[in-house]
């Protein structure tokens, strides 16, 4: 009787030792963690809503998402280390490989879909028009880098008209008031903008896809040495979009918390932007043989900052883009 209990003891000693690896060997380890930094664009949203589904969690990693709306703070933490990874713009990636801030692009987060744009008065028709006009543009941030873009898009150049540097919410606020007749801001400005007689969008970013997106960028020296870690977190990613496609109540109700709105205001922000799919994430990126447009848009920034001063040497944007996560996300 006394063998037979110690040798039920010792069965339950090696079943309870078995369970706790197993447990220990399902939890990510400090090597699996992953910091994140995003600003409070409700672009970021999905990644909130991986982590509180457990979709990163299902990965085996735990991803510590910091909100630093900071932009200079958030490429100092890039280049020391202090974070991973964080939600980026193409834009601001060309400036920060001029400033040898070594983030690398390895995934698009969303794209703007008519949420940004130019407000101008009923005179201003078209782009053409813009010349020699005073505009309300927020200065090194993603609005001044659109204005840019579309303005060399129509044979104009920065020095054609005048700007004002306005935060991009108060430039909106300018305009509709009628303190200004050009602004570039976004929604709700941009649907705001009738309320000025003759105001109007004299074009937005649905007419230039694929300009204003948020990336995912990682430190060149961490997607060197952990990049199954970067493809969890992008595998995670990706899961919280495909879940919010088949419940999006519920996924906007989680979502929004995070954003101090309600989920119908959520709903409302989020229409103009467009969360793209895996397969639209490798066309926008492409391959080394046929690169996606991802590389056209940065190259046309890094002419444009060349002409404005922003920068003084032209960038290694084939070192800034990696598209081999995205190939291999699921092999």
């Amino acid at each position: 009787m006394k063998n037979t209990k110690i040798l039920v003891l010792v069965g339950i000693v090696i079943i309870a030792g078995f369970a706790m690896w197993f447990y220990n060997s399902q939890k990510p380890t400090d090597g699996d963690r992953f910091v994140l930094s995003v600003n409070s664009w409700v672009g970021f949203g999905p990644f909130w809503l991986a982590k509180e589904k457990g979709f990163f969690d299902e990965q085996g990693i735990n991803v510590d998402i910091q909100t630093m709306e900071d932009t200079g703070q958030r490429k100092i933490a890039l280049a020391k280390g202090d974070i991973d990874g964080l939600g980026d713009t193409v834009d601001l990636l060309v400036l920060e490989r001029d400033e040898n801030v070594p983030a690398v692009a390895v995934m698009q987060i969303d794209s703007s879909n008519g949420a940004d744009g130019i407000l101008a008065t009923e005179n201003i028709k078209n782009v053409a028009n813009l010349k020699g006009q005073k505009i309300a543009v927020q200065k090194n941030f993603v609005s001044e880098a659109f204005l840019n873009y579309v303005l060399q898009k129509n044979g104009l150049v920065p020095t054609d008209v005048q700007t004002i540097d306005t935060e991009a919410g108060a430039a909106g606020a300018a305009f509709v008031s009628g303190a200004v007749n050009v602004a570039v801001t976004f929604e709700p400005w941009l649907s705001k903008a009738k309320e000025r007689k003759g105001g109007h969008v004299l074009v937005s970013s649905a007419d230039y896809p694929g300009v204003v997106v948020d990336i995912l960028s990682i430190n060149e020296k961490y997607l060197k040495n952990h990049p199954d870690i970067v493809q969890k977190v992008m595998r995670g990613w990706f899961k919280a979009i495909a879940y919010w496609k088949s419940n999006p109540q519920e996924a906007n109700a989680i979502m929004a918390k995070h954003y101090n709105v309600t989920s119908a205001d959520f709903a409302d922000i989020i229409s103009g932007l467009n969360w793209p799919s895996y397969e639209e994430n490798l066309a926008y990126f492409g391959t080394q043989s046929q690169p996606g447009k991802i590389y056209e848009i940065a190259n046309t920034f890094v002419n444009i900052f060349l002409k404005t001063g922003q920068i003084k040497t032209q960038p290694d944007m084939i070192r800034a883009i990696d598209q081999s996560l995205l190939q291999s996300l699921h092999e």
